[in-house]
């Protein structure tokens, strides 16, 4: 009786336990995946969030120039170690630096905008633009013929109808040339992260994204070092800001090492649009330590231009 194999029908019986359960082991390790995404997204989400909330006080302190040279400093610190272990210069091709350099010289831009930016505020209004700038992404593939959905024009509605409500709600004491002059820096800003992510990645298909990233700070610091001389800012820190300020470059790097990272689990795409919402942490932020006042309205604008945001990361 031992050795005797149970009967056909006992076996057909069990067939269809058996495939539910490979089928849960397999739905397991797929909500597992999405899971370890989601949580690195918000994880840069937050580090970014912490890191703008945080130019918002040290640009009006230390000074613009003084302050991103340190957190640009601090990254490469962290990034020089990171690709003397993994990288190989030598085997990288003339296009990668081109598209690396190109992705340094557009960073540098996009950060000074955006420290500006925030230097004015307020933070309710700056944030979401420059969170803003997948909107660009649609635009240059509308102007080079690449077909646009009607779902992805409905997003980028949603998030111009969210800003203009934001900016429409400021407060008299806020309008004016300040106002319009921290919507100019911040659209600035958002218009060279695009370009510096379209670079960036275009470098990383071609070579190595460690190396990539390190030559874009490089270069950005670079730039903006030289742009600090040449308007005879101020580029040395304080040394109380210094902690601060080797933190914020801390976690910036954090921020773009778990957006990376999420490249080795499937459905990597999930990490880069949860990041996206860093912005609202930084609106979040500065309302509850900053005070900075935040009506039912503002919520509600805020809120639909990070949907948008969300909705066309997830499009795209």
């Amino acid at each position: 009786m031992a050795g005797k194999k149970p009967p056909k029908t006992i076996e057909l019986c069990r067939l269809p336990w058996a495939l539910v359960f490979v089928w849960q082991q397999h739905n397991t390790g797929a909500i597992a995946n999405t899971m370890i995404t989601l949580c690195l997204g918000i994880c840069a989400a937050l580090a970014w969030g912490l890191h703008d909330f945080c130019v918002r006080s040290v640009s009006q302190s230390s000074g613009i120039f003084a302050s991103l040279l340190t957190v640009l400093a601090s990254g490469i610190v962290i990034l020089t170690g990171v690709a003397v272990v993994s990288s190989n210069p030598a085997g990288m091709t003339a296009l990668y630096y081109q598209l690396s350099i190109a992705s340094g010289l557009s960073f540098a831009v996009a950060a000074v905008a955006l420290y500006i930016a925030f230097s004015i505020g307020p933070v309710r209004l700056v944030a979401p633009i420059i969170c803003a700038y997948p909107i660009l992404s649609v635009g240059w593939s509308a102007a080079t013929g690449t077909a646009v959905s009607v779902t992805q024009w409905i997003a980028v509605l949603t998030i111009l109808i969210g800003v203009s409500g934001v900016a429409i709600l400021s407060d008299n004491s806020q309008k004016g040339p300040d106002q319009n002059k921290a919507v100019i820096w911040a659209t600035t800003s958002a218009a060279m992260f695009a370009a510096t992510f379209g670079f960036g990645q275009s470098a990383v298909a071609a070579g190595d994204e460690a190396l990539s990233m390190l030559i874009t700070r490089t270069v950005a610091f670079s730039t903006v070092l030289t742009m600090g001389f040449v308007g005879h800012q101020q580029v040395k820190p304080t040394k109380a800001q210094l902690p601060l300020l080797i933190g914020m470059g801390g976690l910036d790097t954090l921020a773009l090492g778990c957006v990376s990272l999420a490249g080795l689990w499937p459905h990597s795409e999930y990490a880069t649009v949860t990041s996206s919402i860093f912005g609202m942490v930084t609106i979040i932020l500065a309302w509850a330590f900053l005070k900075e006042p935040m009506t039912r309205a503002h919520w509600i604008c805020v809120s639909l231009t990070f949907l948008g945001i969300l909705s066309l990361g997830m499009m795209g």
